[in-house]
């Protein structure tokens, strides 16, 4: 068994062995904070610079262009309205150190989290996907089960999520039918996110807390009227 050596941020803030649940806490606290920003961030970002581009065209790097331009709209609104103190900070690129594999090597990072600013080792995680058609689930089911559901992601609580950036004019209620039925599972609504193509799945995870993870549906392209 590899044995790990401490880093900077597991000296700081040391695990309390009676506060189990305080990751699991927070994350729930902090959940329609999150994702109501990373919502209406997306409808920022659409609004200003989408009308402008034809999403049935071949772009390059278009997850990597897309996830970028959607976090600078969440730090917008971050400023704006938290007046220079928050619970979290929303980063990119941020790097999940509980899931290191040894000192030399990379660590996983989320394309999106919010990292609690009480305690950084706590990151509330979102995964994102670029889908050319709502069937097109392969590489958004690797994240799902690869990342989150084999406890690579969120691995010291059970919130996360997953964004599919849909390209193809369909209702996002299609996505949602081949994701139940590959996920063998159905897809409950968001609590608080009624009006918004937003589902919810429950996933049992054997060494690390049970997972609650949100798919947002974010159609790039407007479905055909």
């Amino acid at each position: 068994m590899m044995t790990r050596r401490p880093t900077f941020s597991e000296l700081v803030w040391p695990s309390d062995p009676g506060g189990g649940n305080l990751p699991s806490e927070w994350a729930s606290s902090q959940c329609f904070m999150i994702l109501d920003w990373t919502w209406r961030a997306f409808d920022a970002l659409m609004a200003k610079h989408a009308p402008a581009v034809d999403f049935s065209q071949p772009l390059e790097q278009l997850e990597r262009d897309l996830v970028r331009c959607h976090f600078v709209e969440i730090q917008l609104l971050f400023a704006s309205e938290t007046d220079g103190y928050a619970t979290v900070v929303p980063q990119h690129e941020w790097p999940e150190l509980e899931s290191r594999k040894s000192a030399a090597a990379k660590p996983p990072a989320y394309d999106l989290a919010f990292i609690s600013t009480a305690n950084r080792r706590w990151a509330w995680p979102i995964e994102a996907k670029v889908l050319p058609t709502s069937a097109t689930l392969a590489e958004y089911l690797k994240d799902v089960n690869d990342k989150f559901v084999a406890g690579v992601a969120s691995p010291l609580h059970g919130e996360g999520a997953m964004i599919a950036y849909l390209l193809q004019k369909d209702s996002t209620e299609v996505f949602f039918q081949n994701l139940a039925a590959k996920l063998e599972q159905s897809l409950q609504r968001a609590s608080g996110f009624a009006e918004r193509p937003h589902r919810v799945t429950e996933h049992v995870r054997t060494s690390n807390p049970n997972l609650r993870l949100h798919h947002l549906a974010m159609a790039c392209a407007e479905p055909d009227r």
